[in-house]
């Protein structure tokens, strides 16, 4: 939730040996987290998976010649894979993302090249996959970034010496595509303008306020000229001051959007959280961290939130926690969390997600913002997607987690739980809060995250039980430290 990538630097996770394993044998059946992005893949792409809104060029298509035709891919050797790319006559930041699987490789070195050229065979975009930079041996999303001015490009593919590589196409699409809401979830002065973006074929049909209907608001700033709209040949942005739009806003609200099937939402509030802990006041300060429903127009809550907002801090022993609710936005939910951590000198961080069939216990957070297992990439709750983009480039690759899960695992099991240790918390915004948490407590207490199963029907008891899950962790942790 930091940072982006340079587009010559892609990070996956390191494969062992030259011919890449089984996926079958990759990914086990009960790993915890399975599941953890089921949300976006309800109506959001197309029978073949691709992102309602990309131009699509199959790859038999876009490079016949290169390859051998296989199960509608094409399968890459000591050829070069060149063509035109389709949907470049758009214009802004654009991304086009290969869909690629390495077969085999040689022992070290480069596996492909891909580049992006002009109508001069100038570079625009370059990447590069790497024997030490593969995340998956099955299928995976290696994108490349530029910003079009609407001219025609030239897709070029190089795999190395030794390398199979099946290449089943390349889509294009707006990097910020779909609804997206800037600058995002933070603190926001009456004058500061927020800005919406849409496809030019859409149109803003429902706006909330706290679950407030203020569309007829958002109209007549429009006629009145309020809002100002900007609109090119493939996208409208429109630009409105907090105070005209948000007449009634609290310290926190919630601004959620609609456009057609596009949704966005973020938080505006007027101060940051303040340091108001509970329970015992010369306990151990913990802070804890949920988040908002996901993806924006979720239509259940998410567990995380339920979770620390159900525990009860009078029940704490030595304890006195800070719990916020955080937007489910790379880099903003992040950064929440660093200055949460600097103002209010917390000796134990917990941070709790949205996660798939178990409660998982995280041991390690990567330095990477990636949803290439879903084609396309799926958006944050503002609408920006992020592919294979570093969080922070002077930091580790990873980072273990500080808190004690063998305590917490005892603890939940005592209450009847089932919980699971897990290598591998997905790389989006749960990832990000943990490496980010991670990286803030360092020299200062502990920290970490725990995953709790997706769950979208919370009556009383369901709530009460997630509430004592989350108790008994934070529980547990405060005990490690006495």
């Amino acid at each position: 939730m930091r940072g982006s990538l340079d587009p010559r630097h892609v990070v996956f996770v390191l494969l062992v040996g030259c011919v890449p394993p089984d996926p079958m044998q990759e990914m086990p059946i009960d790993d915890p987290n399975a599941g953890l992005l089921r949300d976006f893949l309800d109506g959001k792409f197309d029978s073949a998976g691709h992102p309602l809104n990309a131009r699509v060029s199959e790859a038999e298509i876009l490079c016949p010649t290169a390859g051998a035709p296989h199960n509608g891919s094409i399968r890459l050797k000591d050829a070069v894979c060149t063509g035109a790319v389709v949907g470049s006559e758009q214009t802004g930041d654009l991304v086009i993302s290969l869909r690629l699987s390495v077969l085999t490789y040689a022992a070290s070195g480069n596996i492909l090249t891909a580049e992006l050229l002009d109508e001069q065979g100038g570079m625009l975009a370059t990447n590069t996959v790497t024997t030490a930079h593969l995340r998956t041996s099955s299928w995976f999303d290696l994108p490349l970034k530029w910003n079009s001015d609407g001219s025609p490009v030239t897709l070029r593919i190089t795999p190395a010496a030794g390398a199979v590589v099946e290449f089943d196409y390349a889509e294009l699409f707006p990097e910020r595509f779909g609804l997206v809401a800037s600058p995002g979830s933070g603190v926001y002065l009456d004058g500061d303008k927020l800005i919406f973006e849409l496809p030019r074929s859409h149109k803003i049909d429902n706006v909330k306020l706290d679950g407030v209907d203020i569309t007829t608001r958002l109209n007549e700033l429009i006629i009145t000229g309020k809002a100002i709209r900007t609109t090119t040949a493939f996208r409208t942005l429109l630009s409105v001051a907090v105070s005209d739009l948000a007449l009634a806003r609290m310290d926190l609200s919630e601004l959620e959007l609609r456009a057609g099937a596009l949704a966005a939402r973020m938080q505006i509030r007027k101060t940051s959280p303040a340091c108001n802990y509970e329970g015992d006041p010369n306990g151990v300060k913990v802070l804890v961290t949920g988040f908002q429903p996901f993806p924006a127009d979720g239509w259940h809550d998410n567990i995380s939130g339920v979770a620390i907002t159900a525990l009860d801090p009078t029940q704490l022993r030595n304890a006195q926690v800070l719990r916020v609710v955080m937007p489910v936005e790379y880099d903003r939910a992040a950064a929440e969390l660093i200055d949460l951590v600097t103002r209010c000198e917390p000796a134990a961080v917990l941070s709790f997600g949205q996660g798939g069939g178990s409660i998982a216990l995280e041991e390690v957070a990567y330095n990477l913002q990636d949803t290439g297992e879903v084609s396309g990439g799926v958006p944050d709750n503002r609408g920006i997607i992020r592919a294979a983009a570093i969080i922070d480039g002077a930091a580790p690759s990873t980072r273990d987690t500080l808190l004690p899960l063998d305590a917490i695992n005892d603890a939940l099991v005592a209450l009847g739980e089932e919980p699971r240790r897990s290598r591998d918390p997905g790389r989006y915004i749960c990832n990000n809060v943990m490496f980010a948490n991670i990286g803030a407590m360092q020299n200062r207490g502990v920290a970490g995250f725990i995953h709790l199963p997706y769950t979208t029907q919370f009556d009383d008891a369901e709530r009460a039980r997630w509430g004592k899950v989350a108790l008994a962790a934070i529980q547990a942790t405060v005990d490690s430290l006495l």
